[in-house]
C-alpha cells in the first residue's frame, strides 16, 4: 500500500515539469501505488505544462490531474481557477497541478 502523501509529491513533480513521465510511473510504482500515468490517456504535453501556473487555487491556469479516489487521475484544464467542462458535484476530489495539490468542489480548485 503506497503513502498518499508520496504520491502526490510524485505527481506534483510531474506536473511542474520536473520529472518526466517515466520516472513518474517508475516512482509510483517503487512507492507501491497503482496509479501510473497513460502517455496516451493523461499525460501533460511539454506545452501544456509551459503554461500551466497555480500559485492560488483561484489563479489557477493551465492542465493538471484530477484525482477523484476512482484509482485513475483524469487530464483537465483549468481557467482562472474553475475547472474547464468538468464538474466534480460533491464528490472529494484532488487537483495536482504546477506542483500544487488543491481540492476541487464542483468546478472550483479551492484550499
Amino acid at each position: 500500500m503506497s503513502n498518499i502523501k508520496e504520491v502526490n509529491e510524485i505527481i506534483n513533480k510531474y506536473t511542474a515539469g520536473k520529472a518526466a513521465l517515466e520516472d513518474t510511473n517508475a516512482a509510483l510504482a517503487a512507492a507501491g501505488s497503482d496509479l501510473r500515468i497513460d502517455p496516451d490517456r493523461n499525460a501533460l504535453t511539454a506545452a501544456e505544462l509551459a503554461q500551466t501556473a497555480a500559485d492560488t487555487p483561484a489563479t489557477a491556469n493551465g492542465y493538471g490531474l484530477l484525482d477523484m479516489g476512482l484509482g485513475k487521475l483524469s487530464k483537465v484544464q483549468v481557467k482562472d481557477g474553475q475547472l474547464v467542462d468538468n464538474d466534480v458535484g460533491d464528490m472529494y476530489a484532488l487537483l495536482l497541478i504546477g506542483g500544487k495539490t488543491y481540492h476541487v468542489k464542483g468546478a472550483q480548485v479551492v484550499e
